[in-house]
């Protein structure tokens, strides 16, 4: 693994039988990877698999001593009706570890430092998925995993969301962005991991590596558009289909 914060090496995910197989995927201090596929395409299997709740058909997954992993589901699967305050679920998401920033610390990170009492229920999708967030965040994690994070919440939220996890990326910490959504995966994400499981993609590596790889243009045809931003490579659906809509 040399200084790999954690890696999987020839695995095979699914639930009894691959969904996808031959990922190879390493993960090191301070990198910020965008895990892109289409609604169905495995993402989610994945993150499972990352996360340790499924174990990987073959292959193997091991993970740095001590690594903490920070994880942040979508918000879809968050009960509303959880009868807990703020403070309450924060706390909750830490509850084996020591050493854990306070809560408040964490909360006015995510723009809710006012309320650390208030009932989880009451507040809005945004502040559940920012309350989530920093939940992820008191684990003090080397590595945070965010599963669809702005399904559900407005614009403003998804930029201020998005905006965090660039400055949490600058002070080193090693992010995983999973989204269905192209125009989520900003100049800031340099390395790419593509899955699309009816197309058998799994393409893994450094950014213009991957959405430069001609087995794109095999897949989805003249579906797809290449730009060039900065010096940097952006990927776009070229007939302007909502990219929601191609899963």
């Amino acid at each position: 693994m040399a200084d790999a914060l954690f890696s999987l090496e020839g695995a095979a995910i699914g639930y009894g039988r691959p969904l996808l197989g031959n990922i190879s995927l390493q993960v090191r201090a301070g990198e910020y990877w965008g895990i892109f596929g289409p609604n169905g395409a495995g993402k989610t299997t994945l993150v499972k698999t990352l996360l340790g709740a499924l174990a990987p058909l073959s292959g193997t997954l091991r993970r740095a001593g001590g690594l903490r992993l920070g994880y942040v589901p979508q918000l879809s699967s968050v009960r509303e009706s959880l009868p807990l305050s703020v403070r309450q679920v924060v706390e909750l998401g830490a509850l084996d570890l020591k050493g854990c920033p306070p809560v408040p610390e964490v909360l006015s990170r995510v723009g809710l430092h006012d309320l650390e009492r208030k009932p989880f229920g009451a507040l809005s999708g945004g502040q559940r998925q920012r309350v989530m967030l920093a939940r992820a965040l008191h684990r003090r994690p080397g590595v945070l995993v965010l599963d669809e994070p702005t399904n559900g919440i407005d614009l403003i939220t998804r930029h201020a969301l998005m905006e965090l996890l660039r400055d949490l990326n600058r002070e080193g910490m090693a992010i995983l962005l999973v989204t269905h959504l192209l125009g989520e995966i900003g100049a800031e994400v340099k390395f790419f991991l593509w899955l699309d499981s009816r197309e058998g993609l799994c393409l893994c590596g450094r950014r213009e590596s991957v959405l430069r790889d001609p087995r794109l243009a095999a897949a989805y045809g003249a579906g797809l558009r290449i730009m060039d931003v900065a010096g940097e490579p952006v990927l776009t659906w070229a007939t302007g289909e909502k990219e929601a809509d191609r899963g």
